[in-house]
């Protein structure tokens, strides 16, 4: 029998295993996370066990290659405040944290860097952060959300709801398989969505942005329909998204 590949998560290894694997290693997952409100049925770890276990996963594909940092677990969460427990950085702050990080790992000799975002809410801060990381030190950036940027036909194959994202039926689907202790099973729960979000929804995509407190989209905190999720659905988002970074970053880091 083969032996079990050794975690690749940081937070797993000692350093001299660092040390002996380092001559191998040629990526750095950067897992970014939140604390914020899932609902009544969703713990505030979704985003950052969701991005942190992911990344582990993919690590594993890609083993003895990649390297999974420590995840970052408060991202960009200001629009959640109005319900109680939700804690946030600045965007700026979010920004120095993730360079801090890629400097530190740069310093270890590593030069290419997947940042797996776990909450939308991050995701203009990380492209800053990204480029910042290309421009001042060097090194080569990729960053997606994960695991739904690279499975948005297989999420629209399952989504039941009209408006759906935030602990519903796809991302509670997806926590059921990566990390089920962060679903209350007895409390799963259909989002409040406000009646005018809905309305809005049908009439297509809106011509502009508009910045708003996250009360004012979802009276309970959830989008979609977590009574609808499964591990089984959970299992095809994450498995087909594995494969797919599994070969993106293949072919990235032999660039």
């Amino acid at each position: 029998m083969d032996k079990q590949p050794r975690s690749m998560y940081l937070h797993e290894l000692t350093w001299p295993e660092v040390k002996e694997l380092l001559p191998q290693i040629r990526l750095a997952i950067i897992p970014v996370g939140s604390t914020e409100q899932h609902g009544p049925h969703g713990c505030f770890d979704y985003d950052a066990a969701g991005s942190r276990e992911f990344s582990k996963r993919l690590a594993q594909r890609l083993y003895p290659h990649v390297l999974v940092a420590p995840g970052i677990q408060i991202g960009v969460s200001g629009h959640h405040i109005h319900f109680p427990g939700s804690i946030t950085l600045r965007p700026s702050t979010l920004i120095d944290v993730i360079m801090d990080v890629a400097w530190s790992l740069h310093q270890h000799g590593i030069r290419k860097f997947f940042i797996a975002n776990g909450h939308g809410g991050n995701t203009p801060s990380i492209g800053v952060a990204a480029n910042r990381i290309k421009q001042e030190y060097g090194d080569e950036v990729a960053w997606a959300t994960v695991p739904y940027d690279a499975v948005r036909d297989v999420s629209a194959k399952h989504a039941k709801t009209e408006v759906n994202g935030h602990s519903c039926e796809i991302e509670t689907s997806c926590m059921l398989y990566m990390w089920p202790q962060s679903v209350r099973q007895d409390r799963l729960t259909k989002g409040e969505v406000r009646p005018e979000v809905i309305e809005a929804s049908k009439r297509g995509p809106a011509l502009a942005q508009e910045a708003r407190y996250f009360d004012e989209v979802t009276i309970n905190g959830a989008l979609g329909d977590a009574t609808l999720a499964t591990a089984e659905i959970g299992r095809d988002m994450v498995e087909t998204a594995l494969d797919r970074y599994a070969e993106y970053l293949k072919d990235f880091m032999n660039r």
